[in-house]
């Protein structure tokens, strides 16, 4: 009887823990144009994607303490397991449909789909 009430009280336990969200972290871009590094964090109960690295050949950029930050996307909330809703950084708040979705693949792998001119356009993210 006390081995089953240990088990309970653990089981409790456990499902009562806050859990991190597991997309938090560094993600790099698997693409073949261009390499980018960004870090997912979350703040005020939303998702943003700090733009750590980014460089596509014409324009490279760095993050640097303590100077401005860019962020990929800003307002991801969850929405039946994806992530959607975001105010991409290019984009203006008339525009504001879904333009960028994050879908959690694997622990370790992000599909994310961006819309430029209304056509989706899909990126494999790895955890770096």
């Amino acid at each position: 009887m006390r081995k089953a009430f240990l088990i309970f009280v653990a089981i409790i336990s456990f499902s009562c823990m806050e859990r991190e969200n597991s997309m938090l972290g560094l993600w790099k871009v698997d693409s073949k144009f261009y390499k980018a590094t960004c870090e997912i964090v979350e703040e005020a109960n939303t998702l943003k994607g700090l733009v750590i690295y980014y460089n596509d050949d014409t324009t490279v950029y760095r993050y640097k303490e303590g100077e401005p930050k860019n962020y990929f996307f800003n307002n991801l909330k969850e929405k039946n397991g994806v992530y959607v809703d975001a105010v991409a950084g290019a984009t203006k708040m008339e525009n504001l449909h879904d333009t960028v979705t994050l879908n959690q693949l694997s622990k370790d792998t992000l599909e994310v789909t961006t819309h430029m001119m209304h056509k989706p356009i899909k990126e494999i993210w790895i955890r770096h």
